[in-house]
């Protein structure tokens, strides 16, 4: 990457105004420009300029002051504004192709303006149209310009009353009428009716709706999405046979509008079908290219996995502002000191550096992996997009699954613990409104349930975990991924046979030494699960029972595995912000060094005892072992 010219880069990373936080940024050990460069990337860099600048030059954008929106305004302005968005084209559709980190940068930097107005872009654009791209054909296209200029507005409806996680069940039907070349879209119950859909309770028109598939003579082909019309683009009033509504005000996130949906056999065309996994000729015969129905049912999900991994990114950018506002209420905040006449900033406490610290380690490591994990989904995603059936696409689906699974959880749970200690660590003062850590704590706590309930999700990645090492003792081929994440499998007994050893607490600072644990943790949480299933299934149990019965010991080793193939691919990773084949080393040991000794041409004091140590600034040691922090 190349360095930009001077002029450039005072325009990019401008000085940072004075005020009561100077005495602290010149201690800085580090040229926070430099650094800003190495994790962002010049283009990010810009690119995030050009988005707050379009925000802040946008009277539509500007904050209402003294006064709380009502619900029906707060969501008709998240509406416009997410109109305006995209009007703008902040990102073209060839920029999101060519460099899918944009898609990120754009979805968290309109959730640090406002996560409803996000929220909202994101469903509309990056899952109903996508959903659509991707699940669809070329019969499908002409829907694609209608969705970049709002002419129809989208939506994505898995979730039912009854039904959430266990998809399979999901009970709206959709039969096909080969006299008339039409599905017949139905809901048997209200129990059917789809739920919690956003975008769906005020302003969607189409909706991709997820339904069970019938070919004449009782045929069932499991889930399918569908393309369907669910209001007048021009009046918003319900199409016939379709029942659709606002499901009412929500903890946080209010100018999303999420909805319900009821179908009462609806008829639509054959060609809604998005018939990527399967299709229905004019005749009524189904025909998919794929022979293994359980591997077309994961394909025909793979929109949530996309939805989970921005998760990721969300939570870490909740944790990220949080993070932010309590560090530097801490260094401006004085209490207590030497003297009666001299107070110090509560942040040169050892208690609030032990409550934030590990926290500000965290955002950079889940950062990191977010972006890593974004990366290697999207070129999944191109695979399925070009039609790839090979055996390394179906490996490599199946490892995102299970990354995907594991991250959600450990990033949404650590911003949500984050959060909740930058509030109490800022006293009384965190618990006013204006200061966000409120909203944000609210507005992070459902990235902990929707698409897909932590707990349930944490059990599909100990799964694909336990289904690896059932291989691996039955002596097949060598145990290997796409991604490398779980290659160290392949050293289980060895490992297992491992003691700990270090002969020095600095050598215990070195990245190996957690990674080497988490590995052993990993290891002996499989070998127990596994024990405990057969401990069940000996003494009469069913499959069912057996892991039922064996939950807690089941997911035992998920986070961990994240954490351990993050800082795997780490050895030899390249950071997001260097381009593509750019190599320096691990990516946070290259953090580290940055944070290290004072670059030349940097302006900065000399560094404070209380920041830093025999190797390096605390914030780097701590983050070199984060997840064994306060159970981080």
């Amino acid at each position: 990457m190349a360095a930009p010219s001077e002029g450039d880069a005072a325009s990019l990373l401008p000085d940072l105004p004075g005020g009561p936080l100077q005495a602290y940024r010149a201690r800085a050990s580090f040229c926070w420009k430099e650094l800003a460069l190495f994790l962002e990337g010049e283009d990010t860099l810009r690119l995030k300029k050009s988005i707050f600048s379009a925000l802040e030059d946008d009277p539509l954008f500007a904050r209402s002051c003294g006064h709380e929106l009502s619900l029906e305004k707060h969501r008709e302005l998240t509406f416009l504004r997410c109109k305006r968005v995209l009007g703008h084209a902040l990102v073209r559709v060839e920029d999101m192709v060519q460099n899918p980190l944009s898609v990120l940068t754009l979805v968290t930097c309109l959730g640090t303006y406002d996560w409803s107005l996000a929220q909202k872009f994101l469903l509309h654009l990056l899952v109903f149209g996508f959903a659509i791209y991707k699940s669809g054909s070329e019969r499908h296209l002409e829907y694609l310009p209608k969705i970049l200029n709002m002419e129809i507005f989208g939506c994505f409806a898995v979730t039912e009353v009854s039904h959430g996680s266990n998809a399979k069940a999901i009970r709206t039907t959709a039969h096909y009428d080969p006299a008339t070349e039409e599905f017949i879209l139905h809901s048997p119950d209200f129990e059917a009716a789809k739920f919690w859909v956003g975008n769906m309770g005020k302003t969607a028109t189409h909706a991709v709706v997820f339904a069970q598939l019938y070919t004449p003579g009782g045929h069932c082909h499991g889930l399918h999405s569908f393309l369907v019309q669910i209001r007048n683009p021009k009046t918003l009033l319900p199409m016939p046979g379709v029942m659709v509504g606002d499901i009412g005000k929500k903890l946080g996130l209010n100018g999303v509008d999420n909805g319900f949906a009821m179908f009462h056999k609806v008829r639509i065309p054959r060609q809604a079908l998005l018939n990527q996994t399967g299709d229905v000729t004019p005749e009524g015969t189904y025909v998919t290219p794929f022979k293994d129905a359980k591997r077309r049912f994961g394909v025909s999900l793979n929109n949530l996995s996309i939805g989970r991994a921005t998760i990721v990114a969300m939570s870490v950018m909740n944790l990220k502002l949080a993070v932010s506002i309590a560090l530097r209420f801490s260094a401006t905040r004085r209490q207590f000191g030497p003297t009666d006449e001299e107070e110090v900033p509560v942040l040169e406490y050892q208690t609030q550096q032990w409550r934030l610290l590990p926290y500000l380690a965290a955002a950079y490591a889940v950062d990191h992996f977010s972006k890593w994990l974004f990366l290697n989904l999207a070129e999944f995603q191109q695979g399925l997009i070009g039609t790839d059936r090979g055996t390394r696409q179906a490996e490599l689906g199946r490892e995102i699954h299970a990354l995907v699974s594991g991250g959600k959880p450990l990033a949404s749970w650590t911003a949500q613990r984050g959060i909740q200690e930058c509030r109490e660590a800022c006293g009384g003062h965190g618990y006013l409104a204006v200061n966000r850590l409120g909203d944000l704590r609210n507005e992070n706590d459902p990235n902990c349930t929707y698409e897909g309930d932590n707990n349930v999700l944490l059990q599909q990645t100990s799964g694909y975990l336990l289904g690896l090492l059932e291989l691996r003792l039955q002596g097949g081929a060598r145990l290997e991924s796409p991604l490398g994440t779980v290659d160290f499998l392949e050293a289980y007994p060895d490992i297992l046979d491992q003691r700990f050893s270090c002969p020095s607490v600095t050598g215990c600072l070195q990245s190996s030494v957690p990674l080497a644990a988490y590995e052993w943790l990993v290891c002996y949480l499989l070998r127990e699960s596994v024990q405990k299933v057969n401990q069940e299934k000996r003494s009469g149990s069913s499959d069912f029972e057996a892991r039922n019965n064996s939950q807690t010991f089941v997911e035992g080793p998920r986070s961990s595995v994240s954490v351990s193939g993050m800082a795997a691919k780490d050895r030899e990773a390249s950071w997001p912000g260097l381009g593509s084949g750019s190599s320096r080393g691990g990516c946070l040991g290259r953090a580290a060094e940055l944070t290290g000794p004072q670059k030349p041409g940097c302006s900065t004091g000399s560094s404070r005892e209380a920041w830093t140590g025999g190797n390096g600034p605390r914030a780097v040691r701590i983050f070199r072992t984060w997840s064994g922090s306060r159970g981080i």
